[in-house]
This record gives structure tokens, sequence and C-alpha cells, in this order.
């Protein structure tokens, strides 16, 4: 009797941990050109499904070209290699141009493209200012898998103001228009915009500009020798107060932005390297480590010795020739472009995959990266 009770326990035990312990599965996407890329022009988007910490599948979602004839031309159609993508409800990929693929159901579902602006339900809203096409609101409703034009000219899904920078004149001036379009002058003396970047045909000088909130933004006044940038607080009120300034800022080959974190902190990147703004303190902090979200940091300046620190819960993981603007992270989870160094060469070297539960690197062998997407919690 007792030897049969003990066998009751010992299975009941057994089926108690299978089921709390149940696999848990997580997805990366990675987009890759294809190995005859610069004849055909492909893209690929791969799925690469990890259980418990181990890659147990690679799953091809979409192959498209990057490019297609429109009256005459090449034009970008399906791009996963330009701007920030985004993942929508554990299903749907925006891409950085607005492309829309159902990943579920391994399909572009809008292949038409304009700047994204936001998520409703489901909805998702783009906005196009086109020298041609003109400046109009688009909603692509993901239920319906319908694409139309917003007609009313009232329509603005925008949390924040209507805010103009007037580049044309010297020194630069911002201006508020309320709904009625009556122009109030913010500011008279915004300073004379970022220093040009060193190459880059497109690219223009800017004012680089953030919302803090519906009623406040922040914003960087380059004075005339377009070195020193002081931070300004203003409000729709005219309030303008300075925060701090960043001096001796060397030319760079992009243009200086504002963002915010993982953590929401603002940060501004610029030829001098990347601070936390502290609207506070009134201080501007040069970051050591980069937060790149789920308690996974990255050493922001690359050291020529070992490359960057990767850290996880402030112990660290790895040092690994990487980036950390394109670092993509999960609960547990963190994917890097990997590369290897030898010498003044740098070559590619796949994508590289940590998790906190083997506490392992995996090297996935992507032939050539286009970008690393995101993660997705299998069901």
């Amino acid at each position: 009797m007792k030897l049969l009770k003990s066998f009751f326990i010992i299975i009941f035990t057994v089926t108690v941990n299978t089921l709390g312990f149940s696999q848990k599965k997580v997805s990366l996407l990675v987009a890759e050109y294809d190995k005859d890329g610069a004849v055909n022009h492909n893209q690929h988007l791969i799925k690469y499904v990890f259980s418990d910490g181990i890659m147990i599948a690679r799953e091809p979602i979409v192959t498209t070209p990057i490019q297609k004839e429109k009256e005459g031309k090449k034009v970008d159609y399906v791009r996963f290699d330009i701007g920030k993508n985004r993942i929508y409800r554990n299903r749907y990929l925006i891409t950085g141009i607005g492309n829309i693929i159902d990943i579920k159901n391994k399909k572009v579902v809008m292949d038409d493209h304009a700047p994204f602006v936001s998520f409703n339900g489901d909805s998702v809203i783009f906005y196009t200012d086109d020298i041609f096409k003109g400046k109009y609101y688009s909603i692509y409703n993901l239920r319906t898998e319908k694409y139309h034009k917003v007609e009313n000219a009232n329509y603005n899904p925008s949390p924040t103001p209507n805010v103009d920078v007037d580049v044309i004149s010297r020194p630069f001036s911002i201006s508020y228009y309320d709904i009625k379009g009556k122009q109030t002058v913010l500011v008279n003396d915004a300073g004379y915009g970022e220093p040009l970047p060193i190459s880059g045909g497109k690219i223009k000088r800017k004012l680089p500009l953030l919302w803090i909130d519906k009623k406040y933004f922040i914003y960087a006044n380059y004075d005339k020798s377009q070195k020193t940038a002081s931070i300004y607080k203003v409000g729709l009120d005219k309030s303008l107060e300075k925060i701090t300034a960043i001096d001796s800022i060397p030319l760079t080959n992009s243009n200086t932005f504002f963002e915010y974190d993982a953590n929401g902190s603002i940060i501004y990147s610029c030829g001098k390297g990347r601070f936390i703004i502290d609207l506070n303190k009134k201080q501007a902090n040069k970051i050591v480590y980069e937060n790149v979200s789920n308690n996974f940091l990255i050493e922001s300046i690359e050291n020529p010795n070992y490359g960057r620190v990767i850290k996880f819960e402030d112990a660290e993981i790895g040092k690994k020739w990487c980036r950390f603007d394109n670092a993509q992270t999960i609960k547990e989870y963190i994917a890097i472009e990997n590369d290897m160094v030898a010498g003044n060469d740098r070559y590619f070297h796949g994508v590289a995959v940590w998790n906190n539960i083997t506490k392992k690197w995996t090297t996935l062998k992507v032939f050539e990266l286009a970008t690393i997407v995101g993660w997705m919690q299998e069901e």
C-alpha cells in the first residue's frame, strides 16, 4: 500500500511539474537580403523560433522585392531595411516606410507606403506630406484590410499640437498654429540649426524638437558657430526656459535628434555623443550604457579593443562588436548584430542571441543582414 501511494505521488509530481513548466516560446523576426540580391533585389523575412532558450526552428514568412517598376522608374516596394519597424498585436509588422505584413498569414497586406503616425484599435494611421501628392492622413483597417485617404481636412490623430519651424530665415523661428490656422510665434530666435552633416546629399540641416507633453516641447538652439547647442523648454503659453548646453560639438555624418529611451528618459544624440537630458536638474549627462529595454544594457561608445560590453540586470554577459541602435529585446532575450574584427577589417558574422534561461549565446547564420526586426511571443 505504501509503495502504491509513493507511485501516485511520483506521477502527480511529474505531471504538475510538466504542466507548470511548459515550454516558453518566442520568435525573432530577421530581415535578410537574398544571396542573389544584387540581381533579384529580394529580401526575406524569417522567423527564428526559440523554446526555453534553444533555437528550434527557422520559418520563412515572406519574400519581397525591395523595388518595383512604376511609370518607367524603379521605386521602393517593401522595405524592412529603412527606418523603424513596428510589431503590432503580436501579429502585424509595419515597416519603416509603412508597408504592412500579416505575419500569421504570411502575406503582405499593404505594399503602399507613407510615414507611420500611430495605432488606434484596428486602424494603422499614416501621414503623407509630398510635393506632388499633397498633405493628408490615411488609414489602413487591419480587420477589413481596406486602405483609404482621410478626406476630413480637420482630422488630426496626432497627440501633439501643430508647431512649425521656419528654416528659411536666419535665425530660425518656431510658431504654433491653432485648429483655425491662427499663427502664434513662440520663439523668435531659435538659433541656426544643427551643423550640416559631413556627407549625404539628401540630409538637410534641421532643428531637433521633442514634445514632452501636450503643452511643452524641448529643442536644440545652435548658436551661429553651430558648435554649441542650448536645450530650451518651450510652452504654448510662450514660456521659455533654458535647461542646459552642450558645447564643442564636432561635425557628424548624420542629423542630430531627440528620443526617449526604454526608461522614458530624454536622449539627445549629436556629434559629441549621446546625452540624457534631465529637465529637473537641468543637466546633460553623457550616456555610458544604453538602455535597450527589458533590463539589457549596451556600452554606448565602442571600445577599439573589444567592442561593447553587454549587460543583463547590471551583470556583464559578454563583449561583442555590435551596435546598440538595432538591438532587439523581449523578456529574457536580446538579439544583436554580431561582427568580427581583424585589424582594420570588419565582417558581419551573423545575429547573436543571448537568453537568461540557458545564459548562453547563440549565433544565427544569416548570410547578409537587412535588419533585426523584433521579437514576438509565441502562443
